[in-house]
């Protein structure tokens, strides 16, 4: 228990409160693995330069999926077409390498605003490897870590982007009917129909290329650590979410978070990134919405003199 004490409590020096020493170790380990990804990988364009080149070809009436691609082709898109389809305005606008910067800064705040806005604890989030390497790549799973940590704590409207984003999200539908939540069951699935809608009518052909060339793949395990093909641990992703629901709580949402990481399409390293998010989940429990609990009758006054 001491040893806790000095790792995860505050230290008081002469008045003043210091962070934990343990927040301190793991901050320092982040912002070195921090200063390396950024010296070697920030110059040249990464994962998301799929997503700016497959927001170009959309705008060029050109295919948005490569039907001869398969997981680990550099810059090939896997994604559902929504994701370019909101990026395809910005092409003529924003530079590949400019949208490499921005998409940087985007990862940036994502990991601060997870850290609850505070330096320390963000740059002890990068010593978690997998934040480390998702940095690397610049991928998009700090991003679907926010939406998760929004949908949970303030609208269930924030699973519509990060289904639109990635599918397996979708699988917070059977979280929320296991949790008896149907109004905002059916809230999500009508908005997120409604955007599905509006994303086929504007580009049908890429709709049919998504299902032609990534949903394909769904029976193979793709570039994963684990080789089981993605339909299976989509599977697995629902029964948790379903669990989860009917448990509730800090233990139903962290059953939750853990199916979308493994129901991912791709199950690497980068996935991980989004446990990240049981950080500020545990951190702030969600309200409870129930009837409020009796009042407590107050005490019969002592009479005077009574001890205490």
């Amino acid at each position: 228990m001491r040893i806790r004490a000095v790792l995860a409590e505050p230290v008081v020096v002469g008045g003043r409160t210091l962070p934990p020493l343990g927040l301190v170790v793991l901050a320092a380990l982040g912002a070195v693995l921090l200063l390396v990804v950024a010296t070697v990988r920030w110059a040249v364009p990464s994962d998301e330069h799929a997503y700016w080149l497959a927001a170009q070809r959309l705008v060029a009436g050109q295919p948005l999926y490569d039907p001869t691609a398969f997981p680990g082709t550099p810059y090939a898109y896997w994604y559902p077409p929504p994701l370019a389809q909101v990026l395809a305005p910005l092409t003529p606008l924003v530079p590949d390498l400019a949208f490499t910067g921005v998409w940087t800064v985007l990862l940036l705040a994502c990991l601060w605003q997870l850290a609850d806005r505070r330096v320390l604890v963000a740059l002890a989030f990068v010593a978690f490897v997998p934040v480390a390497v998702e940095l690397w790549y610049r991928n998009i799973h700090l991003v679907l870590a926010v939406l998760a940590v929004v949908a949970l704590r303030r609208s269930p409207l924030a699973w519509v982007p990060a289904v639109a984003i990635k599918v397996t999200p979708v699988i917070a539908l059977a979280y929320l009917v296991a949790a008896r939540r149907y109004r905002d069951a059916l809230l999500v699935a009508a908005v997120g129909a409604a955007v599905l809608a509006v994303s086929v009518v504007v580009s049908p052909g890429a709709w049919r290329q998504f299902v032609e060339v990534v949903v394909s793949q769904g029976g193979t395990s793709g570039a994963s650590l684990i080789p089981v093909p993605f339909v299976a641990r989509f599977a697995i992703a629902v029964v948790l979410a379903g669990v989860g629901g009917r448990a509730g709580g800090r233990a139903g949402e962290t059953l939750l978070v853990i199916g979308l990481v493994v129901g991912n399409p791709t199950l690497w390293m980068t996935a991980f990134s989004v446990l990240i998010a049981l950080v500020p989940l545990w951190r702030t429990p969600r309200a409870t919405t129930g009837p409020a609990a009796p009042a407590t009758p107050p005490a019969p006054d002592r009479p005077v003199g009574a001890t205490r």
